[in-house]
């Protein structure tokens, strides 16, 4: 499969450098698909729909194609401007009678005067064209007042997309600032930011989407920190595979233009040969612009075997209670930045980190005990279980900010307690809107009391 997907690649993407580092020097400087800790959420209001501007033509929206390609573009904070420079990437490209490559996109005043002057949120039926400066694509509806933080909102968008362009498949990319699981009491962090109303989809929200609108193939993140076990529960009934990085994603997001042509010149690749196409697109990307990133694509199937083998992991460390191996582990796990440079420097406050390498560190510091052998073995059937079952294809660029090579990455992550052991589990969890003890994950593996005794180890 990889020489197939790679070759695919090769094909659409003879000038990728150079059209990295192009986009490097337009848009470098603006920063991640991450947020720093800011004010409190204010009241929001319900969105109003205004009536459709264009139709798309009949033949657009006739027979089912191979895909349809959903991309909600929350653009109202100040990632606005990657979201143009997206949008026309995908006109790179276009629809095409094999596939339909549909957006909403939503804007604020006071960002970018690019592209016009137009606010409030666009559904689009992107169409291949030559101008990389202004997206041209057909509008099909307006929305003069929208709250693009408000998961009824992509509901109604994949519904629409769904009735009015149906197809074989639907991949649905959810395209914002990212901040993991972590649903904060107060501070502007979550997927799909609003500036405007101050909402944001919350975690449990995001399956509620697809719940409500219906299943899709894959479901993609181009969002910092989305690809964790926490993430992943919430979503694996409702997609056959989950894309996502377990790191910050860099503010050019997917390279649309690359794994949409690949998609564009074989169409009936399989649904995991097409994630691993989005994988290996975003390694070469940031291999180009030199930019630290990691992506994986993730089978939704084998999310419950992943929470079954975390459960005996945790439940037998505890038993066996080597707190200086889990310090260990804790300590030197590869962390990602959860928090922002300005707080956490060194990511020791980090309380995010890689699910298979802690296990393996956890396993490497053991001291001698009864079962000290079984917990080895356990860790080990992790790993393998995350490389060869649950993991369809990774890929890392470069090195994180403080020098850890993000290849370390296993694919997937989860809550740890952190380095710096003065900041208390207490305050820490004090910021969460809602108990951890809430989410699937926990409930299904207990997660929660096994981080509670990790923040023993002093």
């Amino acid at each position: 499969m990889k020489k197939l997907f790679i070759a695919a690649l090769v094909a659409v993407m003879s000038a990728s450098a150079a059209v990295a580092q192009e986009a490097r020097t337009e848009l470098d400087g603006r920063g991640q698909r991450g947020r720093a800790p800011g004010s409190d959420i204010p009241a929001v209001s319900a969105p109003t729909a205004v009536e459709a501007r264009a139709a798309a033509r009949a033949e657009d929206r006739a027979a089912p194609k191979e895909w349809t390609v959903m991309v909600f573009i929350n653009g109202k904070n100040d990632l606005e401007m990657a979201g143009l420079y997206n949008v026309n990437q995908m006109e790179k490209v276009g629809s095409s009678r094999k596939m339909n490559i549909v957006v909403e996109q939503g804007r604020i005043a006071g960002h970018t005067d690019l592209d016009g002057d137009w606010t409030g949120s666009r559904r689009m039926l992107v169409k291949k064209d030559k101008d990389e400066e202004r997206i041209t694509s057909p509008v099909l509806m307006e929305t003069k007042t929208v709250d693009m933080g408000d998961y009824k909102r992509a509901v109604d968008f994949v519904k629409w997309s769904k009735k009015n362009f149906p197809a074989k498949r639907y991949m649905l990319i959810i395209w914002n600032h990212g901040s993991g699981w972590m649903d904060p009491r107060s501070s502007q962090k979550g997927i799909s930011f609003d500036d405007e109303t101050g909402n944001y989809i919350r975690t449990p929200q995001i399956g509620q989407i697809l719940k409500e609108a219906g299943k899709v193939d894959i479901l993609a993140f181009d969002a910092c920190l989305m690809q964790m076990a926490e993430v992943a529960y919430e979503v694996k009934d409702y997609a056959e595979v989950i894309v996502g990085a377990e790191e910050t994603v860099p503010g050019l997001g997917f390279p649309y233009d690359m794994f949409l042509g690949a998609m564009a010149k074989k169409p009936d690749m399989t649904t995991e040969g097409t994630a691993a196409v989005m994988v290996e697109a975003f390694k070469m990307f940031y291999d180009a612009v030199k930019k630290g990133a990691n992506l994986s694509a993730i089978r939704s199937a084998k999310v419950a075997g992943l929470g079954e083998h975390m459960a005996g992991f945790a439940s037998l460390a505890k038993e066996i209670g080597d707190l200086e191996a889990l310090k260990a582990a804790r300590n030197g796990v590869i962390r990602y930045d959860a928090v922002g440079a300005g707080s956490d420097p060194q990511m020791t406050v980090s309380f995010y980190g890689d699910v298979a390498q802690f296990a393996r560190l956890t396993a490497d510091n053991l001291k001698e005990h009864p079962k000290a052998e079984e917990l080895k073995a356990m860790a080990a059937a992790l790993g393998e279980y995350i490389n060869k079952e649950l993991v369809i294809h990774k890929g890392a660029s470069g090195q994180n900010r403080v020098g850890r090579d993000l290849s370390e990455s296993s694919g997937i992550s989860v809550y740890l307690p952190p380095v710096e052991t003065r900041i208390s589990q207490e305050r820490l969890e004090g910021i969460f809107e809602a108990p951890y003890t809430d989410f699937a994950f926990d409930k299904a593996t207990r997660w929660h009391d096994f981080a509670t005794f990790v923040y023993g180890a002093q």
